[in-house]
This record gives structure tokens, C-alpha cells and sequence, in this order.
């Protein structure tokens, strides 16, 4: 099984997307390059996070459409689609549903190592000082839930509480119903990516500023 190493860019824009629009169901896809560690374990790094849809998050035709701009994306990065985030509209319930078991199997069929990340909702705040999501691996013909309890160290956790408790910055992160709403919405979201990895990005005078 893979070890997994979640960057900041990566959780910050799945909270982000999550925050931003907490009466709808949200999903997006992970980012990722592999490498083999000296013991042969395979580890994953998942650079980024790509936002896809607030409104509908399973309309085939655009999510089609979407995953295959990811994909030119991610091959113009050597990066693959390594991984699906869904946080569903019923605030209490993290649980995967018919339209994240598909995705994720579609996107697992292409990458074997694939896993479901469900955002817990109730996690969703400045105050969260664990991992905001369980993740969900393909084993014996089903999703089950992994016993991995860490991906992100302690900076991510506490830039992610800094970053949350900033509605002028979270509030910026575009998806993709956004870019065909108007495709100057660029979906990569290089603005919020630039500023996650500023190093001054934790000092209120510089959030200030920003915004």
C-alpha cells in the first residue's frame, strides 16, 4: 500500500473549495507524482489539488470535459490524476456516494494507486487541528475506508487554520463551473497557489496587504 504525503497547495485548496461554498456539494481531483522509496514502498506526493464543480458535480458531459483539460494539464507538469476529493452537501455525512465511488473508479482505472478523500465537514474551520478527511482506497472490488491518519505535517494544518479564518482569500479559489461561467476564471488557480507559497503568508500584516 502507498504512503501518502499531502502538499500545502493540495489541502489548502480542497478546504478552500469546501469553505467557500458550504451549502452545495463540492469535488475535485489530486495531483500527483510517485517515486519507489529506498524499502520499495511506493509513496505518493500529491502536489495540487484541481477544483471541478459546485453546482452539479456529476454531470457526465462536464466532468468530461473537465478531467480531460486536467489531464493535458497535468502531462504538460509529468504529474497524473492521482486521486478525487468530494465534501457532500449534508453537512453530517462524510461518507463516499454513488457519484465518488464512479469518479474515483474511473480515475483509479487510469491509476491504480487512486483513493477517494471525503471531507469531513465538521472539520472545516480555523479551529481544526486534524486532518479535515478520510480517505478511501480500492481493495477487493470496493472502496474501504484506509487507517492512514496522517498526510499533511503540522505547518499545513496550521497555515490551512490561517488560511480558513481568511474568507477575502478562500473566497478566490475558482472551479470549474466558474470557468465556464466566464473562462477568464482560470481553474488552476495560479493567484492562490503563488500566495500559499509565500513564506510570509502566516504574518497578518501580509494578509492584510494581499488583500
Amino acid at each position: 500500500m502507498a504512503d501518502y504525503h499531502v502538499s500545502l497547495r493540495a489541502y489548502c485548496k480542497i478546504l478552500s473549495h469546501a469553505a467557500k461554498y458550504p451549502h452545495c456539494s463540492v469535488n475535485g481531483v489530486l495531483l500527483a507524482e510517485d517515486s519507489k522509496q529506498k524499502d520499495s514502498t511506493k509513496r505518493l506526493n500529491f502536489v495540487d489539488s484541481i477544483p471541478l464543480f459546485h453546482v452539479c458535480i456529476g454531470l457526465t458531459p462536464m466532468l468530461e470535459l473537465a478531467l480531460t483539460l486536467v489531464d493535458v494539464y497535468c502531462k504538460s507538469k509529468g504529474l497524473v490524476i492521482g486521486g478525487y476529493y468530494q465534501a457532500n452537501e449534508n453537512y453530517s455525512n462524510p461518507k463516499p456516494d454513488n457519484v465518488a465511488h464512479l469518479i474515483g473508479k474511473k480515475i483509479q482505472e487510469y491509476y491504480s494507486e487512486a483513493s477517494i478523500f471525503m471531507v469531513n465537514n465538521t472539520k472545516v474551520s480555523p479551529c481544526t487541528i486534524s486532518e479535515a478527511y478520510k480517505i478511501y482506497t480500492y481493495k477487493e472490488n470496493m472502496w474501504k475506508e484506509s487507517d492512514k491518519k496522517q498526510t499533511v505535517d503540522d505547518e499545513t494544518l496550521m497555515t490551512t487554520c490561517k488560511l480558513l479564518d481568511s474568507p477575502g482569500i478562500y473566497r478566490k479559489l475558482l472551479d470549474f463551473d466558474n470557468h465556464f461561467d466566464d473562462i477568464k476564471n482560470d481553474w488552476r488557480n495560479l493567484e492562490l497557489n503563488e500566495l500559499l507559497e509565500n513564506k510570509d503568508f502566516l504574518k497578518d500584516d501580509y494578509i492584510d496587504n494581499y488583500l
